[in-house]
């Protein structure tokens, strides 16, 4: 993590929440700005550059996901949901809308806590290896978060990278979906592997892995993945 404190922004339009989560990640050492609609997180997001985005998804002049993807557009910085819809389309929504963790209302702000901490510290951790990994005609950037296959920037979202990145650096071994997730999103794997196996499937279209000559993820049935090289 980083010296400095790490900027939150916490976008809620329920005035009660808001106060208590920016209460509570200001106690345990954030720097904490807030915003109650689409507006004001719009303005946050002109002027400040926040570490963690905790976005409410229901607000009263848009939804969280035009914030995220708004954040997205220049940042692959930690993002949470908040939201009371709880099926697993509702999450996978989340997900594909650039989010890194879905906390479904109500919730244990102590939880919320927890999930911010991990998240920031991964991310950070991650963000200091500054190489540089080759597998053939797949490149990955791990400065920028980018994976680079044939000289052209794949495109991947920073769930997918860090799956990816995962997978490269444990090459030839298989990694089961729960430690994927446990590992990638930063906290224990409660939710269903489809998440994963949604990731993965978008990952290995946007490196082409079935066309790749030089390397694949490959499915191990009961097991999990691993990256190979051919």
């Amino acid at each position: 993590m980083k010296e400095q404190k790490p900027i939150v922004l916490v976008v809620e339009d329920e005035a009660d929440v808001l106060r208590i989560n920016a209460r509570m990640l200001t106690r345990h050492g954030y720097t904490v700005y807030t915003a109650e609609n689409c507006r004001q997180a719009y303005e946050r997001l002109e002027n400040s550059a926040p570490d963690l985005l905790i976005l409410d998804i229901m607000l009263p002049d848009g939804s969280g996901y035009d914030v995220c993807r708004k954040f997205r557009s220049t940042s692959d910085n930690p993002v949470i949901f908040l939201s009371g819809k709880r099926d697993t389309s509702d999450r996978i929504e989340g997900f594909t809308n650039g989010g890194d963790y879905y906390l479904t209302k109500p919730y244990d702000p102590g939880e919320l806590l927890a999930v911010a901490d991990r998240l920031i510290h991964r991310h950070f951790k991650e963000r200091e290896r500054l190489t540089t990994i080759e597998k053939g005609t797949l490149v990955l950037d791990i400065s920028k978060s980018r994976a680079i296959v044939r000289g052209a920037d794949a495109g991947l979202t920073g769930k997918e990278f860090a799956l990816l990145l995962l997978l490269v650096q444990n090459e030839g071994k298989e990694i089961s979906p729960h430690e994927l997730y446990e590992k990638v999103w930063g906290v224990p794997s409660v939710e269903d592997i489809r998440t994963v196996r949604f990731h993965i499937k978008n990952l290995r279209r946007k490196i082409h892995a079935e066309n790749a000559d030089d390397y694949d993820i490959v499915s191990v049935y009961g097991k999990g993945y691993l990256f190979t090289t051919l």
